[in-house]
């Protein structure tokens, strides 16, 4: 099919500042215009904005392009009929938190195409880097996949490693690898939807689902195994901006900051498998 040379109309839907720069001049850089943002002001159709969500609302405001408008739909619902009006050609999602309906995927002529973190179908949902950080992976993907009613489950243009993980990884780390990795992977995926390019299906039996982390990531407890209890940890910190979790040890509650499982200085416990290390804490 015969790749599409004239320049088309792009609504971009994320979640903040920097997604929607980011994405803002990869459209550009291909020669396409960028018309409208769309946000999702909260988690949950109908429902009042949470913290996190309002500050990327707000923090995206001073930024937008003069001549771009940002939609903030209260629901699902209302999504094609505000698209509509923008003769939308290409939607490009990144991080919106609502089920897309029908209607709007099948809308713009060259499709919606979706940003997953994580190499898919491993890790299909709303947090596949929490889950990375928790089970030890040493690699950061990124996909680029057409867009289905089925959760990131649409066939895939791009995918490949972004970088690696840190030990002590935070959002911005995380974050900072996507940056980088990202535009070569876009821009190929877009200039493939426009060729028509329909994308490789996803193989099912190798799909595993991440989830909003759950209530038992807060505990830790030496049952566990070290390295076990080490990724505990350091998902924990992933999370909660540094902070970690509180541990009574020898009749002190402590807040632990950092483990080893190579022998270091400092506090150590009995896993369940051998000895872990506490190489940062403070007292509660």
């Amino acid at each position: 099919m015969a790749v599409v040379s004239d320049k088309i109309r792009v609504a971009i839907a994320s979640y903040g500042a920097e997604q929607f720069s980011l994405l803002n001049g990869i459209i550009q850089k291909l020669g396409h215009e960028p018309v409208v943002y769309l946000m999702s002001r909260s988690m949950r159709p109908h429902s009042t904005p949470e913290p996190d969500v309002l500050s990327g609302v707000t923090a995206t405001i001073p930024e937008l392009p003069p001549d771009i408008g940002l939609l903030l739909p209260s629901g699902p619902v209302e999504l094609q009929p505000m698209l509509g009006g923008h003769k939308v050609d290409l939607l490009l999602v990144f991080g919106f938190n609502w089920r897309i309906p029908a209607e709007v995927l099948g809308g713009p002529r060259y499709g919606v195409l979706n940003v997953h973190p994580s190499l898919l179908p491993r890790y299909r949902g709303p947090s596949p880097i929490p889950w990375a950080v928790r089970n030890g992976d040493a690699e950061l993907g990124v996909t680029v996949h057409r867009m289905t009613e089925r959760i990131d489950a649409g066939p895939i243009l791009t995918q490949g490693v972004v970088g690696r993980i840190p030990d002590r990884a935070s959002p911005a780390d995380t974050w900072n690898l996507v940056r980088t990795g990202l535009p070569a992977l876009l821009e190929q995926a877009i200039t493939m939807a426009l060729a028509g390019v329909p994308g490789v299906e996803q193989a099912e039996e190798s799909a595993t689902y991440a989830g909003f982390p759950p209530p038992e990531w807060e505990e830790i407890t030496w049952e566990q195994g070290r390295l076990d209890a080490h990724h505990q940890v350091r998902v924990y910190r992933f999370l909660h901006r540094g902070s970690g979790p509180v541990v009574e040890i020898g009749g002190r509650r402590i807040r632990i900051l950092d483990t080893s499982v190579v022998k270091e200085g400092g506090l150590v416990v009995e896993c369940a498998d051998g000895p872990l290390w506490i190489t940062d804490h403070e007292p509660v």
